[in-house]
């Protein structure tokens, strides 16, 4: 069963609350069992329990068979649970959550309006030409609107399915990751949301612990980035020849070069516990900030080709007028 981001944020802030509480992960879940969940997330809670029951660990555990439990989510709960941070690592899904959820709310908001005004645009130009030649019912019009909108849906959902399947190749090609990078906003937003999920899983690796070949493959694997994935396998490579991982970092192209540079020098340093959370918040809030201006900016561009169809719909009803008194006056 999948569930929303909206959900995984509330549920994610119960669980972190609860741990940060003294309790034990099992009796944080019969806590929040309890409260009467939502079917599918007492259902994942009841066989995280069982299967604790019978040794294994929450990484494990957790959602073993659910495919909308992502690998971020899985990576952050292992590298929390391996360094006895398990609040912690609940509380980093959480806030990341609930900037999806967040990011998904006000795109949906945005996106009223426009598509009203779509649906209006398509109705003028379907029904204000039959209505100026006179020669269909009501009722075919009206077939000729459904039909219209439904083609209009055909459209939208064929565009749909082809930018997720564009967007899921991203994931693993670093190609054509960096083709959409290059889009105006939209690849800034991604960006920073891939960059968020890379320093997430990082961080609570770091502080878990975790063995840096661990940390790095985690992190790249989490970051849902083709770059990224790349240049993770480049300091995998790094890392078995015992090299620092700085010079990767500036050179992979994959990265920011701010980062990059910062991480260099932590590295020298040895912050990179501190380096890696502060840079996690500051890619959080970009990808809240990208999020909303392309909120913003997409229902302005559905404005303007909307508004330009009507102008262009009206204009052809009027020439189709003057047409026909020309006629008439000859």
């Amino acid at each position: 069963m999948a569930f929303s981001a909206a959900q995984k944020h509330l549920f994610y802030t119960e669980i972190a609350k609860l741990l940060e509480a003294g309790f034990g992960i099992r009796a944080a879940a019969q806590a929040m069992l309890d409260t009467r969940l939502p079917a599918g997330q007492a259902g994942l809670l009841k066989e995280m329990d069982r299967d604790l029951e019978a040794g294994k660990s929450i990484a494990a555990s957790f959602g073993k068979d659910l495919p909308a439990i992502t690998s971020l989510e899985r990576s952050i709960i292992g590298a929390g649970e391996r360094g006895g941070r398990m609040a912690q690592a609940f509380q980093h899904l959480a806030d990341y959550f609930g900037l999806l959820a967040a990011a998904r709310r006000e795109a949906l908001q945005s996106m009223i309006y426009p598509l009203v005004l779509l649906h209006l645009g398509v109705f003028v130009g379907v029904i204000a030409p039959a209505l100026m030649s006179g020669e269909k019912s009501v009722v075919e019009m009206m077939i000729q609107f459904a039909l219209a909108l439904l083609v209009l849906y055909g459209i939208c959902f064929v565009v749909w399915l082809g930018i997720r399947a564009l967007l899921r190749t991203a994931t693993v090609s670093a190609q054509v990751d960096a083709m959409i990078n290059r889009i105006p906003l939209l690849g800034k937003a991604r960006r920073s949301m891939a960059m968020a999920r890379f320093t997430k899983v990082y961080h609570t690796c770091l502080l878990a612990g975790l063995s840096m070949q661990e940390t790095v493959g985690s992190s790249a694997e989490a970051s849902r980035s083709g770059a990224i994935r790349e240049a993770g396998r480049k300091m995998e490579e790094t890392l078995k020849r015992g090299e620092a991982l700085g010079p990767v970092f500036i050179a992979s192209g994959a990265f920011p070069s701010a980062f990059a540079r910062s991480y260099a020098t932590a590295e020298e340093a040895g912050g990179l516990d501190k380096d890696l959370a502060r840079w996690s918040k500051v890619y959080e809030d970009d990808a809240a900030r990208g999020a909303k201006a392309l909120s913003a900016t997409i229902p302005k561009v559905l404005y303007a080709f909307i508004v330009i169809f009507i102008v262009w719909t009206i204009l052809k009803i009027y020439s189709g007028y003057f047409d026909v008194l020309d006629q008439l006056g000859d």
